[in-house]
């Protein structure tokens, strides 16, 4: 009776998946119902960190094996999407290595409350070890597994290890075989410590992320890595720069497929820069915390070397002057230098340190500048048109085409590009043609200068192309503001909620400036 039990049911599964596959829906071919796991998306969910959205992708995934056989059957053949292994689940680890079959495989450890998961579901996967695609380690005790990874890899391509707590993890080159040649992207982070480092052959690495709170590395082993992965086009260097250099001064390293180089360390920085010789179309970042009322900020680039090929020819400058971040970009054709220092000293004037930094800038930087934009400057009263830095400034910048301040004080800007003004009687930016002011409040606007400026230059055969007023409060400009329109091209008057991020004008940086 059982038995016809069985095949009667059986039957019945038969009858309800033919007439299902009548469905519409079941005419999709397989091939499209592939593409259905690609638009997963959980980051909308900002309160999601990444272990959850890989649990909402899984749970997603074995959703789509319950809605018919048919979808069932194509999912689960579909090895290339049973690939991601977490071990928090032995026979879900056991199932996902299955339907794997011999797809490339990506792993991720991290830390839990039952450290014994590395020896029942992580021991299902050691004999599969060759076919590794990716690594991620994130924790802060773990027992010893690499132990496990001295096995060749040769399609191993993305490799991050993030070990954070007292004691160092030693690695040696016998990790992976000592070879790691299709490595394209690396990430170390944390309480590590590489000996022997690099490995053999880093010939397709892309991509580095460093970051050590152990001993850390000698200028020479970072040149040496360097050295062996020459596809490199984005580095990150975090706390990872020695305070010396072990490497005699001749030695200069090249970079030639480089596209972005990101140093956050202090000052020292420049060591390692003193023998990396950056491509030109390049972008070097560089950010670190300053406690002195001095101004490290522009040892970066007073005198850039000749290594340094990105410092030449500046076209945009982009200046920053907050509290407690100050803020310098150059940009040009050949690529472009940001500089990020946040300072923590309390004890000076921030719009002191703010005139210096724009008082040194001026003569080695401006002379090819034609873009100009400075946010957040203040100035203290009561002040003189020709005092520095803003004169000195300006009077350095023949070739400016285009001035954009962001609530900033205007009136010394204003004062020192009248001629009727300032006492030397100059046209200051004599090609200059478009001003861009972000006003948030009406006693920081001084519309009757900025007329009276507008009149003299044009008098004075200086005139102004543009003349832009972005309103981001509660100004309300007067009927003055229509007289510029006998002294000026073209001018616009508009209101936004937020004047723009510091990194939009100018420049192509992305936002690690927040």
């Amino acid at each position: 009776m059982n038995a016809l039990e069985q095949d009667a049911s059986e039957v019945l599964r038969l009858v309800r998946s033919l007439k299902n596959s009548f469905a519409p829906i079941n005419r999709i071919p397989p091939d499209v119902l592939l593409l259905i796991p690609g638009y997963f998306d959980h980051d909308d969910n900002d309160e999601n960190d990444d272990d959850d959205d890989d649990d909402d992708m899984d749970q997603d995934l074995i959703a789509l094996t319950h809605v018919c056989r048919g979808w069932r059957d194509v999912f689960t053949s579909c090895s290339s999407l049973w690939t991601r292994l977490d071990f928090t689940n032995v026979e879900k680890t056991r199932t996902y290595i299955r339907r794997s079959q011999s797809s490339p495989l990506e792993i991720y450890l991290e830390n839990s409350e039952d450290l014994n998961y590395l020896d029942d579901a992580f021991s299902l996967v050691i004999p599969h070890l060759h076919r590794l695609k990716s690594l991620a380690i994130d924790a802060d005790v773990l027992p010893d597994v690499f132990r496990h990874f001295r096995c060749q890899t040769p399609l191993l391509e993305e490799l991050s290890i993030l070990l954070y707590n007292d004691h160092n993890q030693v690695f040696d080159s016998a990790l992976f075989g000592g070879d790691l040649s299709s490595l394209r992207k690396l990430t170390l982070s944390g309480t590590i410590t590489i000996t022997h480092f690099p490995w053999n052959n880093m010939a397709n690495l892309k991509v580095l992320n460093l970051r050590s709170w152990a001993s850390g590395y000698n200028v020479t082993q970072l040149l040496d890595f360097f050295e062996s992965a020459p596809l490199l086009h984005t580095v990150k260097l975090e706390d990872s720069i020695p305070d010396s250099s072990d490497a005699p001064p001749q030695r200069i390293v090249l970079l030639p497929h480089l596209k972005t180089l990101t140093i956050v360390a202090g000052p020292p920085h420049s060591i390692l820069l003193d023998h990396l010789c950056i491509p030109a179309g390049a972008s070097l970042n560089v950010r670190f915390n300053c406690s002195s009322d001095k101004t490290p900020i522009l040892d970066c680039f007073p005198e850039p070397p000749a290594n340094l090929k990105n410092l030449s020819h500046i076209t945009m400058v982009n200046l920053g002057f907050y509290r407690e971040n100050k803020f310098v970009q150059l940009n040009g054709p050949s690529g472009s230098l940001r500089v990020l220092a946040r300072w923590v000293h309390w004890g000076i004037d921030s719009y002191d340190m703010d005139r210096r930094i724009l008082h040194c800038l001026a003569p080695p930087i401006l002379l090819t500048t034609q873009r100009l934009a400075i946010s957040n400057y203040t100035h203290s009263n009561p002040f003189e048109a020709e005092e520095p830095p803003i004169f000195q400034t300006l009077s350095s910048t023949d070739n400016l085409r285009t001035l954009i301040l962001t609530k900033c004080d205007i009136l010394p800007f204003i004062l020192a590009l009248d001629p009727e003004e300032n006492p030397s009687k100059l046209a200051l930016c004599p090609k200059l043609k478009e001003l861009v002011l972000y006003v948030e409040s009406q006693d920081k606007f001084y519309i009757d200068h900025l007329v009276s400026m507008a009149k003299n230059r044009a008098l004075g055969g200086a005139k102004l192309s543009s003349i832009i007023i972005v309103d981001l409060g509660e100004l309300t400009p007067d009927e003055e503001v229509f007289e510029l329109r006998e002294y000026v091209t073209h001018v616009e008057c508009r209101v936004e909620d937020a004047p723009p991020t510091w990194d939009s004008i100018p420049g192509e940086i992305g936002d690690e400036s927040e």
